[in-house]
């Protein structure tokens, strides 16, 4: 999945397609934009957490674990020439000790985790209409 198209509403504010979903994107006020949506750090947060709580619940689900629901919350706490991000869990359900502590292995097993704490190298250049 790619992002087919970022359309400017205004400043810095942005409206990008990405197949036939929307979304919007801006920054807050004291950088400039109108804060009219999420920042683009509000977006990997939220990218880690979903990857993160639909990971345990497939889990969960293979494994027979009573997970009724799991809360994740992600925080960026550190960037720059080394970054950091926590992500704090919150499980719901009749778990043991064992089921929740096999469920945060779980959490680190995730795409999206997987691709953030490997790296990524970024190839930059023009697009080229056809």
């Amino acid at each position: 999945m790619a992002i087919l198209e970022s359309k400017k509403v205004s400043g810095y504010a942005y409206t990008l397609k990405s197949e036939e979903f929307m979304m919007n994107v801006d920054v807050p006020k004291n950088l400039g934009g109108e804060n009219l949506a999420p920042d683009p750090h509000r977006y990997l947060e939220a990218a880690l957490a979903g990857c993160t709580v639909i990971t345990i619940e497939m889990y969960a689900k293979r494994k027979k674990i009573p997970l009724e629901s799991v809360n994740v919350k992600i925080s960026i706490i550190k960037e720059g020439p080394e970054n950091q991000m926590l992500r704090e869990v919150e499980f719901f359900g009749p778990l043991t000790e064992e089921d929740k502590s096999a469920l945060l292995v779980i959490a680190d097993k995730c795409p999206v985790h997987n691709f953030l704490v490997r790296g990524s190298s970024i190839e930059t250049r023009e697009m080229v209409e056809v």
